[in-house]
Parts: C-alpha cells; structure tokens; sequence
C-alpha cells in the first residue's frame, strides 16, 4: 500500500499508527471511537480490492476467523469496506511477535515448546475445523505477557486460511504466502490438510531453537531447498541440543505428508520428549586433579593412587603418649646405663684413694699408723730399720662400698 493512512478516520476508526506492513495489507493500531477500545485494523492494499478473487479471498478470512472461538487465536471484532478500502478490525494485543524475539538468536528451549504448544492448540483446533491456516511463520505468532501470570499465545493473519483442496495460488499461478516456512505441497498447489500447517510449524521450531529458518537465500534457493532438499541438522546450529530433536525436524518437515506426524500436537510433544534427553557432550581430555577449598565442611578429594606404588602406603598407628618410639626393642636394656655409670664412678673414687694414700719409703710413710683406721699387720718380721728393731708392714682399710640396683620400671 502506498499511502499511510496514519491519522485519518476510516468509518468508525482512527487510525493512530503503523504495527506492521506486507504485500498485501498493512495492519494499523487504531481506536474504536464508538467503543473506546484499540484495535489492531487490517486495511488489504488499494490494487487488491478490485480483484474479484482476492475479495473472495477476503470475505472468507474475516467468516473463518470470527468462526474461530479459541483463546489462542486473535479475536476478530468486524470487518467491512470504506470508500473502497477493505479492513478487518481485530483485537490489539500488546506485546511483540515470535519473528522480533528470534531475531537476535535462539530461545531457551523449555520457552520455545511452551509457545508453540499453544500454536499447536490452535491450528489443531483450526484443522478439526476443516481449515488450513497456510500461512505459519514466526510473524504471525504474537505473544504478550499482559494477559495472565505467563506468556500467551495469539495465532493471527488468517488471510491464506483455505476450506478446500489445493494450495493458495492466485489465477496466474503466483504463489501467495511466505516460502520460507511453506510445505512441498503447498509450493507445487497440491492438496493440502493440517500436515501443511505441521510442516510449517517443525520450520517455526527450527528457528526458535537456532535462530534462522531452515533455508536461507533468494527466494529461488529457499523454495528449492523445500522441494528437494533434506531438513538440515538442527544440532548443526545449535549443537548443546540433544540429537533426538534432529529426528524430530526430520519427520515433521518431511517431503511426503503420510510421513510426518499426524497433527501438530503430535509434533511438539515429540519436540518436548526430545529435548528432555541428555545434550550430546564432546569427549574431554583428563585433567590432573586440582585441590579444591571449601567454606564449610571439607571433604579432602579422592587421589588415584601413584602410578610409581603397586600397593597403598601404610603408615604405622601413632605412639602413645610417654612410650619410646620403639619401646619393646629398648626396654630391655635400659639398666645398662645406669650401671655402666656407677662402675665408673667406682673407679674414679678408687683411683682417687689410691693416690692420696701415702707409699712406703716417704717421710711420714713408715711411722705410726693411718689416721683412717687401725694398721692391720701383715706376714712376720722380714725388714728391719736402721735400729734393728723390727716395724709391722700397715695398710690403709678401704671403705665399704654397696652396690644398689637400679630402681625397675
């Protein structure tokens, strides 16, 4: 559309600003001025209007949406034509849309499966219906955290929504819709079913986990990579996932519908299970052990033995108190010291005697008895002095000595 019709009043609705623009439409934030309440107002380009097709087309989304009674899907309040504009009024929700929230990378995955559940509830609701939404994409997923404790989920743009048997072309054969996240079938117009939107929606858990859909490039490139190619890996992108979830973009964007999951629920309970699983871990080299230091009740880390030891070290029990550290090799012969010096001093005291005693043939030597005791005589008269007289040989008494025995321990 080439003219913003920001500020101008289209029937009962002023238009106050731009929320998004497509090839085909241009959706607006405006206010109910009967009501008082925004809205999100859907005005279909000006060159589309006067195509009888496309008017059908239009006529159809706003029966098939206001049919819809489901709290995932947005709730459409009127629809209508003025001054030759098409629109459809629909309920404003605050927040942003899932394409915004995987444009700077991939989600957390418990996040991603808990939104696209919701998606899932929707279009399965949709398809028990007999409707195909054909046009899944991250775009058309609006999430707000205004309305409850946890995201909500909206699935909005029902303007490809078909109640028929083959895929959305126009006349000319031009194909209407997003390829990025389009089905085979629905690329070559072939008939559709809710396997179409279950594609769609295992290329919308693709990006939600890497970050990208699953091909890029021209347009050209993306359509071939749908009709032929097989799903990437999605563990290529994204390698901390676990391997099962590959599996499980595998089937849901498999070329063939009878091979894909049956429904969309079907689809993200599959994607729940598999990233439930252990993430695939690269093998680590061993590290020595390092010691760690707790605040509060350390545990000493467990050390492999030494490669230089065949058997542990054992140590020997801690010596008790006041015992020698090799008492019953010792204890037996502790009474030698003490002997040993009592022999010595023994001597020493002999000795001493010995020498201070006096010797024969000194002065004073031979005359008169010891002081220390009585002169005891010895053998017969055989020396005499010079008087001829004949003196007893004396010699000095030793005092008694008593050995006592070291006391036992």
């Amino acid at each position: 559309m080439s003219e913003d019709l920001t500020g101008r009043r289209l029937g009962h609705y002023r238009i106050d600003g731009v929320l998004g623009k497509g090839g085909m439409s241009v959706m607006y934030r405006a206010t109910d001025v009967r009501l008082g309440r925004k809205v999100a107002l859907k005005v279909i380009a000006e060159h589309l209007t006067e195509d009888p097709e496309f008017r059908e087309r239009f006529v159809d989304e706003a029966r098939n949406t206001s049919a819809i009674d489901h709290s995932n899907v947005v709730p459409l309040y009127d629809f209508g034509e003025v001054d030759g504009l098409l629109y459809i009024a629909m309920r404003l929700v605050e927040g942003a849309d899932m394409a915004s929230l995987v444009k700077d990378g991939p989600m957390a995955p418990q996040r991603a499966i808990s939104l696209l559940s919701q998606v899932a509830e929707a279009l399965d609701n949709l398809h028990e219906r007999g409707l195909v939404h054909l046009d899944v994409k991250p775009a058309n997923v609006l999430v707000t955290s205004r309305e409850s404790a946890t995201e909500h989920v909206y699935v909005a743009d029902f303007g490809l929504t078909r109640r028929g048997a083959t895929g959305h072309r126009t006349r000319g054969g031009d194909f209407l819709g997003s390829p990025t996240y389009a089905a085979p079938e629905h690329l070559r117009g072939e008939p559709v079913d809710g396997r179409t939107d279950a594609y769609s929606l295992a290329c919308v858990l693709f990006a939600c986990l890497s970050g990208r859909p699953p091909f890029q490039g021209q347009v050209s490139e993306v359509i071939q990579g749908h009709l032929n190619r097989e799903a990437p890996r999605l563990t290529d992108f994204a390698p901390g996932l676990p391997p099962a979830i590959d599996d499980v973009v595998r089937r849901g964007m498999s070329k063939q519908p009878g091979q894909r999951y049956a429904s969309c629920r079907e689809l993200i309970a599959a994607a729940r299970q598999a990233l439930s699983a252990p993430p695939r871990q690269a093998p680590q080299q061993q590290r020595p052990v390092q010691q760690q230091t707790f605040q509060q009740f350390p545990t000493p880390p467990r050390q492999a033995p030494s490669a230089s030891h065949a058997e542990p070290v054992r140590l020997r029990p801690p010596v008790p108190a006041g015992a020698a550290a090799f008492g019953k090799e010792r204890g037996g012969n502790r009474w030698v010291a003490p002997v040993l010096v009592g022999l010595v001093a023994i001597g020493l005291i002999v000795g001493a005697i010995v020498f201070l005693s006096p010797k024969e043939g000194e002065p004073g030597g031979g005359g008169g008895t010891s002081t220390t005791g009585p002169s005891i005589p010895v053998g017969s008269d055989e020396s005499t002095g010079s008087s001829g007289s004949s003196k007893p040989t004396t010699r000095k008494t030793l005092p008694s000595i008593s050995l006592v025995a070291p006391p036992s321990n």
